[in-house]
């Protein structure tokens, strides 16, 4: 991860990342419905644009980050979010513990759902993320789905997710 012309990257996202703040954004969007497949949605939040206000200060505008990051690390940060230790990365509070990929193909395209577990040492919680890309629209999504405070549950949502998804007729 090397800098170019002395932009931002991710070391001073981690750096400045409150914690506190980029948890109560995952505990927000965890109140989000989100339909499947959710590209119905103009603007649904992400996970990593929140992980990136959430690192914002004084001397840091989010735009700065946000374009030094993407400039100087972007492969890196679209595989992190891909292979689900994004949030690992940025804080060692965040622990991945299970994944399940999805891919679900139709006529028309090929959709792609990733779920991630992650762990959160500080409220003892399970996050459920979804990463969602379609090969027809080049939109991704990066949400928190749902927080736990069981593993065991987190999992069987998951599985559960998947049995809904097996059940649309758009995917049959």
């Amino acid at each position: 991860m090397k800098k170019i012309n002395n932009n931002l990257d991710f070391e001073d996202l981690i750096e400045n990342l409150n914690l506190k703040k980029f948890i109560k954004f995952l505990d927000k969007q965890c109140k989000y419905k989100i339909t499947n497949p959710p590209l119905k949605y103009k603007k649904p939040p992400d996970i990593y644009h929140d992980l990136v206000g959430s690192s914002v200060s004084k001397n840091m505008s989010y735009k700065k980050l946000l374009d030094g990051i993407n400039k100087n690390e972007g492969d890196f940060i679209y595989l992190a979010i891909q292979n689900g230790t994004l949030l690992p990365h940025a804080n060692k509070n965040f622990k991945l513990e299970k994944y399940f990929i999805f891919t679900f193909s139709s006529d028309v395209s090929s959709d792609l759902y990733g779920y991630y577990i992650i762990s959160s040492k500080i409220n003892k919680s399970y996050y459920v993320l979804l990463y969602y890309s379609c090969s027809l629209n080049l939109d991704k999504i990066y949400i928190c789905l749902k927080k736990s405070k069981n593993k065991n549950l987190a999992i069987k949502f998951v599985k559960e997710e998947n049995k809904k998804l097996k059940k649309i007729s758009y995917y049959k």
